[in-house]
């Protein structure tokens, strides 16, 4: 891991036990959410900086090429991968990152910049006709976060990525 991974690594690990914390506590979905969302964005922008130069993309967007990147593992680093994030099998492993792709965009498309006039977990309304508040909004992701095996999947597997990044990294 070179110095700016460990930059972004750091501030996901930060974000990632605010995270904890609003969820040992019982936070709104709406706080949630929002540091899901950041969690998600920096563990990706860490591994991006890999190459040592800034990643091309400077937008939110960039947790579902990380996801993507991860399944492109091959051999013992696959395997290694899949058996830190929790998984049984590297099938498990790659059946899984094809079922929560949509989960995983719609993750990056919580951020203010990328969610255009939909709900994001700052402004859930449209920028025109504000109709309700974060902590009041139904946000649909929540509910498949939450009530989905993949979307459970995906926040248990959080803590695990951002944890042991340096070893896959």
């Amino acid at each position: 891991m070179n110095e700016f991974q460990k930059l972004w690594w750091e501030q996901a690990r930060s974000d990632h036990e605010i995270l904890s914390l609003l969820r040992e506590n019982g936070a709104g979905p709406c706080h949630q959410l929002h540091y899901l969302q950041m969690v998600t964005e920096k563990l990706a922008k860490a591994y991006f900086w890999g190459a040592k130069s800034p990643p091309k993309n400077k937008s939110h967007a960039g947790f579902g090429q990380f996801m993507r990147a991860l399944a492109s593992f091959q051999g013992s680093k696959l395997d290694q991968l899949a058996m830190s994030l929790g998984f049984k099998s590297v099938k498990a492993f790659e059946t899984w990152i094809r079922d929560v792709h949509p989960l995983v965009y719609a993750l990056e498309r919580l951020a203010p910049a990328l969610a255009q006039d939909g709900p994001n977990p700052e402004y859930p309304w449209p920028h025109d006709s504000p109709a309700d508040n974060p902590v009041r909004h139904q946000f649909e992701v929540w509910v498949q976060l939450t009530e989905t095996w993949q979307g459970r999947r995906l926040i248990k597997a959080i803590g695990p990525a951002v944890e042991r990044f340096p070893s896959y990294a």
